[in-house]
């Protein structure tokens, strides 16, 4: 299997088939879907010898819906194949893997997302009977649902109110609705793309008659290992909270003590981990190039009284590191999913501190990117985390920690 949930076979003429709903050592008959060069991408019609990891997908909605790629595989097997995903992915880039690669499932392998992008599926009538779902298999046609396993529970018992939300407020131009679970699941925050096509009236009567939880449309609180986050609906946020505070500790353990250091978070997002580092002692420098997020960063550095020990430089990561002034103990990477620019790996392997610890939601950019640091760098990869953070999905989050050789 590779990133992506799906299987490589290869025909007697050498073209290679890329097949969904499949399970490495499977026979299957397969159906063709369409070709992009040599590579034909095809999908599971009949199995003939079924994998031992073969489960029912439990969602009526698998395969037509493309949120979900494992359903079909056993949990435990899920995981090993997102470790043998990581692992190739280094291989394919000459970075050795240390000897212990340590895995972290996830405990809620359902209903765990705090976060979801529903696309609004016109009905008969347009808006004023549409639906909300996610896109098919490889199509950028949507499907509407009544039901996502994955998502969290507030937000799955709120979905016929997050419609009735859509069909009253929602203009024509809308065409997507996102979620986000604040309060511990007693608020939803939603945001219409385009934000002007969701009426507010329209979002607070519906939010009026709702027993359970209210919906807000500018921002909702989050609540982690005693600290309170102001959270914006475009504000990047970890969609499994739980998950979240395993990925953290992975980062936290990896930077060992930090009271008295002065560390680098190069991606700091609305400063969730920052907040946590300085209220352990450190001095924390964050880069965030969206200014709103480094604007709420600051904000929640300041409701959590360490707005003393975190700054904030609003810019690219590899515009700022060069020039930043003074010594410094590690740098935290935590990219988005096209990895690190050029410049921030360069500056590294010329100037980089002693311990970098990486956290990466794509394997292919996170061994790109150690190729430079490792394989023709001067850092040595001495430990690897995978953190499931999206079961059921081919997702996956690792966390690298790498160390100077010569420091």
């Amino acid at each position: 299997m590779v990133h992506g949930g799906v299987c490589v076979a290869h025909s007697d003429d050498g073209t290679t088939l890329l097949v969904e709903h499949a399970i490495p050592g499977e026979l299957v008959d397969a159906v063709l879907r369409f070709r992009k060069g040599r590579t034909w991408f095809a999908a599971v019609a009949t199995v003939r010898e079924p994998s031992p990891h073969r489960v029912n997908p439990p969602c009526r909605y698998v395969p037509e819906c493309g949120g979900c790629q494992l359903q079909h595989v056993v949990y435990d097997e899920q995981v090993a194949l997102k470790r043998d995903v990581v692992l190739d992915a280094l291989r394919r880039q000459k970075v050795p893997a240390p000897p212990d690669v340590v895995l972290h499932p996830a405990t809620e392998q359902w209903s765990y997302r705090w976060r979801a992008e529903f696309h609004v599926v016109p009905g008969n009538e347009g808006v004023d009977d549409a639906g909300l779902g996610f896109n098919r298999s490889r199509s950028w046609r949507p499907i509407s649902v009544d039901d996502c396993l994955i998502q969290h529970r507030a937000i799955r018992e709120s979905l016929p109110d997050l419609r009735d939300a859509v069909r009253q407020g929602g203009g024509d131009a809308l065409t997507a609705l996102h979620v986000t679970v604040g309060d511990g699941g007693d608020e939803l925050l939603v945001r219409g793309k385009p934000a002007a096509a969701l009426a507010r009236d329209a979002v607070d009567t519906v939010s009026l008659r709702m027993r359970s939880r209210r919906l807000a449309t500018d921002a909702t609180t989050e609540h982690w290992r005693g600290h309170t986050y102001r959270v914006a609906p475009d504000a990047f946020i970890q969609v499994h909270w739980a998950q979240m505070d395993v990925l953290y500790q992975c980062v936290s353990d990896a930077l060992g003590e930090v009271h008295g250091t002065r560390i680098v978070d190069a991606y700091a997002g609305i400063g969730v981990l920052p907040v946590h580092l300085a209220a352990r002692g450190a001095e924390v420098i964050c880069i965030e190039v969206n200014r709103t997020a480094a604007r709420a960063g600051m904000h929640n550095a300041q409701i959590n009284g360490v707005a003393n020990s975190i700054q904030y430089h609003a810019g690219a990561a590899e515009d700022v590191l060069p020039g930043l002034q003074g010594p410094l103990d590690a740098v935290v990477l935590d990219p988005p999913r096209a990895g690190c620019a050029g410049g921030v790996t360069g500056w590294l392997a010329l100037a980089g501190p002693s311990r970098v610890v990486y956290v990466s939601c794509d394997p292919a950019t996170f061994a790109r990117d150690l190729h430079v640091l490792v394989s023709s760098g001067p850092y040595e990869l001495q430990g690897l985390h995978i953190v499931d953070m999206f079961p059921q999905t081919y997702h996956v989050e690792c966390v690298g920690v790498l160390l100077h050789s010569d420091r």
